[in-house]
């Protein structure tokens, strides 16, 4: 029996854990307790800028890779190069696919900084040294794989899927993004298309009121949310324009079948109109926002808006309601 969507949404929001802590917050979590074991963590780095790890299910013998999202300390420079990999923007990166693109037609190409979160994912290694690819190679032939992640984890889901197919043809993985952006132009992501060994193997489950996964083939979508307020106004509407504006020429094109999770706005409890748009925006991104929508349990810690990891009976958990930034990682 394949993981359930919240399952898998559980799996990628641990991941934004401390390493050493995830073992216990796969048992700790009713979803994933006695269900979900670790047997490979990226060893833990002063500034852990990409992040992933693997499990087995213990029920039928399966296998998720889950990848972390943007680091969520806005004052380490791990968060700042996180940003540069979420941005869409300067060169795109061949993708060696092998495989012909149409004659005269965009080779498949991938953001820049794409191409960076995949890199650093491949550089991953455990304590022991051991690589992720050198993990993925020693599971069972016929142990099923699934590739996950939250946001930035999200848009190198697939990416990373896709490496893996090329790299050994037996091992198809099944893809499921939550909040994640579009990595590549139409041409990569022909490469998941009919035909093709992920063909219909990738799922891209998205809160419809995150502007996030909106990007970068379909920003103006994002006009309006928050009906009837908090708004964005008229500065946010420029941006938009002038995003879309800068982005006609890229051809990024979203990979696999959307699922769209109906998002819900409560009525904002703070005057100020862009302070309480800024907490709506971060607040519809949020892991334990996916998994409010999808029915499942909060995360057995607390991410305040982002910026902070907190075990949720820590003492600290119960400030972020109020909007505090203390150090990340609090253990």
């Amino acid at each position: 029996m394949p993981p359930s969507d919240a399952e898998l949404m559980t799996l990628a929001g641990i991941a934004y854990g401390h390493p050493a802590d995830i073992p216990d917050y796969l048992d700790r979590d009713a979803l994933t307790h006695g269900v979900w074991q670790a047997v490979w963590i990226a060893r833990a780095e002063m500034v852990p800028v990409n992040f992933a790890y693997l499990t087995r299910n213990l029920r039928d013998g399966g296998y998720a890779v889950a990848i972390r999202g943007t680091y969520p300390n806005p004052f380490s420079p791990a968060y700042w190069e996180d940003g540069n990999q979420d941005s869409p923007f300067g060169p795109m990166a061949e993708w060696p696919s092998g495989v012909p693109s149409d004659p005269g037609g965009p080779d498949p190409q991938v953001s820049g900084g794409t191409w960076a979160g995949f890199s650093g994912l491949l550089a991953l290694q455990d304590a022991a040294g051991t690589t992720l690819a050198q993990a993925l190679d020693r599971l069972p032939a016929d142990a099923p794989l699934s590739v996950t992640g939250h946001s930035l984890g999200g848009t190198l889901a697939p990416v990373l899927a896709l490496w893996l197919a090329g790299r050994d043809p037996g091992r198809i993985a099944d893809v499921t993004t939550f909040a994640g952006m579009t990595p590549g132009n139409g041409a990569f992501a022909a490469l998941f298309g009919p035909g093709t060994a992920l063909a219909g193997r990738v799922r891209r489950v998205y809160n419809t009121l995150d502007s996030v996964p909106y990007g970068w083939d379909d920003v103006l979508a994002t006009r309006g949310f928050f009906q009837p307020a908090p708004q964005g106004g008229v500065l946010l509407d420029l941006a938009l324009h002038a995003t879309a504006w800068r982005l006609r020429d890229y051809g990024y094109t979203a990979i696999g079948t959307p699922v769209p999770l109906p998002g819900r706005v409560e009525p904002p409890s703070i005057a100020c109109t862009p302070i309480a748009f800024v907490i709506e925006t971060l607040h519809q991104h949020m892991p334990d926002t996916y998994l409010g929508l999808l029915g499942a349990p909060p995360l057995p810690f607390r991410l305040g808006l982002g910026a902070v990891v907190a075990p949720i009976d820590h003492p600290v958990a119960a400030l972020l309601a109020a909007h505090r930034v203390p150090p990340a990682y609090l253990r």
